[in-house]
């Protein structure tokens, strides 16, 4: 189940919202449909463009298309293809549309968002079934708060002393 914030409070966006929904899998679609009735669901990156020339709340973007994994983000069928064209040029009416990065493809997700990140873009990632909006992790403690946790734990060897033969005649 996703999950997803409210919409905000604001009177003049009380209407329903927009979701574009890009995907090549029918049974991510199905689910992601039936959780969200009024989404618009795309398979390709040319409906997708297509469609972004619109505006949008929302925009959920997969990088591997076509049934494929694990595909080179230079391709023109991937959902990086997509931000090379938000990329191209600016794209005012999609200022404030929250753009959620769900592909399992973890590189290509990463790449997706800093390139999104840089644009000036609101965007998020979270593979699709994984839940939006997790409780972020708090920060790792200092290295040397780490260091003195792993030296306490690391148990160094007992010195070797030399055997010695108490019964042997000089």
């Amino acid at each position: 189940m996703i999950e997803m914030p409210s919409r905000s409070a604001d009177p003049a966006l009380a209407g329903p919202v927009r979701r574009l929904f890009l995907d090549d899998d029918p049974q991510r679609a199905a689910e992601f449909l039936a959780e969200y009735p009024d989404a618009v669901w795309v398979e390709t990156v040319e409906d997708c463009v297509a469609k972004l020339e619109g505006c949008w709340d929302e925009v959920y973007l997969d990088h591997d298309l076509g049934g494929e994994q694990f595909v080179d983000a230079s391709r023109a069928d991937c959902g990086m293809a997509v931000v090379r064209w938000l990329a191209f040029e600016p794209r005012p009416h999609l200022r404030t549309t929250r753009f959620i990065i769900h592909s399992h493809n973890g590189v290509a997700a990463y790449v997706m968002l800093l390139q999104l990140k840089n644009l000036g873009l609101n965007v998020s990632a979270s593979p699709f079934g994984e839940g939006l909006w997790r409780k972020p992790l708090p920060p790792p403690p200092p290295l040397w708060k780490r260091a003195i946790v792993w030296l306490r734990s690391s148990r160094l060897p007992e010195p070797v002393s030399e055997p010695t033969n108490h019964d042997a005649v000089p």
